[in-house]
């Protein structure tokens, strides 16, 4: 679970791409619906998975022993895992000679079919990386 205020190296990235995809799927509109736009940006596929490589490696080490820890997630991150998940045991079955880290490495970093979030936490991303951005060009002039 991740804690409060805890950041990631890839933080700015996700906030930037959920922003564009916000802003293409309102332009993309005939007529104006932001709820429309946040489910949109939430469908979209995104140039990685948006989790830690620790993180992944805990809850695919977890999986491979048997224990199913997304039992407990919210369906979007449950969904999110076992599809690394996937990805990973197809990966391991061509590379047996590589690592768990390898393979995860490769598995995160590359395309996700979906962000994995809800629109309600889009919406909020969104909202929050505006208003960073509003702030940011107050305090240049």
């Amino acid at each position: 679970m991740k804690k409060k205020n805890s950041y990631s190296d890839f933080d700015q990235e996700k906030r930037d791409f959920l922003l564009r995809n916000f802003r293409k799927a309102l332009l993309g509109q005939s007529e104006f619906d932001k709820n429309k736009a946040f489910h949109i940006a939430s469908q979209t596929p995104t140039p990685r998975f948006w989790v830690s490589e620790v993180r992944a490696a805990a809850v695919i080490g977890k999986l491979l022993s048997g224990n199913d820890p997304t039992l407990e997630m919210l369906p979007e991150k449950r969904e999110m895992f076992l599809e690394i998940y996937r990805r990973f045991l197809r990966l391991r079955a061509e590379r047996k000679e590589e690592t768990i880290s390898q393979l995860l490495f490769e598995v995160i970093n590359n395309e996700a079919p979906r962000s994995y979030l809800s629109w309600q936490t889009v919406r909020t991303l969104v909202y929050k990386e505006m208003r960073r951005r509003k702030i940011e060009r107050r305090s240049l002039r």
